[in-house]
């Protein structure tokens, strides 16, 4: 080989490793080969946690509604009745901060047997109370009360948990140690060991609201008999998935 083709080679070699680091030194960005790793060796599991509770708070929706062909007649009534049924649930306990209200005004207008509208207008006067109650133990006494008093729609009964904070806590725990115990089988099986927590997931937590319909047919009253009422009981769940490392 001549000298001019060798100091050619030379310097092309030259280039090359200049355009190219080796492992241990600094990052290369050119015409570099990035060394592969081997990838962790996984286990992904769902846990489960589930806790029985009772409900202690019941929420209660009524409404007092007033009809008339004149505005005023249906406020007035609707005012009168709806003083009296606060007046009626207070008399069970309940207290003036668990007690909201709202309140509406509209008109229908009527028609005839052919579909026709008739020029008569009805007002429609709407005072709807949520009603929290906290002794479970009164609400079939205040749903009685509060419709001898002028309430003539329950539009329902739900119940919750005032705090569901201890319930979910614990439910979260349990659903953590089931996500271990089901690696630990599942490792078993394979012959290997469960190292340490790589990722976890929550999926939050489930809550159930029950709802009770318990329906009074508007104009109705007189009775105001206590009505029954069984709060019965639920689960509080819990989801996570974590992922194990294998040793």
């Amino acid at each position: 080989m001549s000298r001019k083709w060798m100091i050619l080679g030379m310097a092309a070699l030259a280039v090359f490793l200049a355009g190219c680091t080796a492992v241990g030194s600094q990052p290369c960005t050119t015409n570099c080969t990035v060394p592969t790793t081997v990838n962790q060796r996984m286990l992904s599991v769902n846990g489960e946690g589930r806790v029985g509770v009772t409900p202690d708070i019941a929420i209660l929706s009524l409404s007092v509604i007033s009809r008339d062909s004149f505005i005023n007649t249906a406020w007035d009534d609707n005012n009168a009745k709806t003083v009296a049924s606060i007046a009626a649930i207070k008399s069970q306990g309940v207290a003036d901060a668990d007690i909201r209200s709202d309140f509406s005004v509209y008109q229908q207008e009527r028609y005839d047997q052919f579909g026709q509208p008739t020029g008569e207008i009805t007002y429609v006067v709407t005072h709807s109370l949520t009603v929290k109650v906290r002794d479970l133990t009164k609400i079939g006494a205040i749903l009685g009360a509060a419709q001898a008093a002028g309430v003539n729609s329950v539009g329902g009964i739900s119940f919750t948990l005032e705090d569901p904070a201890p319930a979910v806590s614990q439910a979260r725990a349990l659903a953590v140690a089931d996500a271990r115990a089901r690696a630990e089988e599942i490792a078993k099986g394979l012959g290997v060991k469960v190292g340490r927590v790589l990722t976890v997931n929550e999926y939050g937590a489930s809550v159930p609201t029950s709802m009770d319909k318990v329906a009074y047919g508007i104009g109705g009253g007189g009775g105001g008999s206590s009505v029954p009422i069984q709060t019965g009981s639920w689960e509080v769940t819990m989801t996570v998935s974590v992922v194990f490392e294998i040793e």
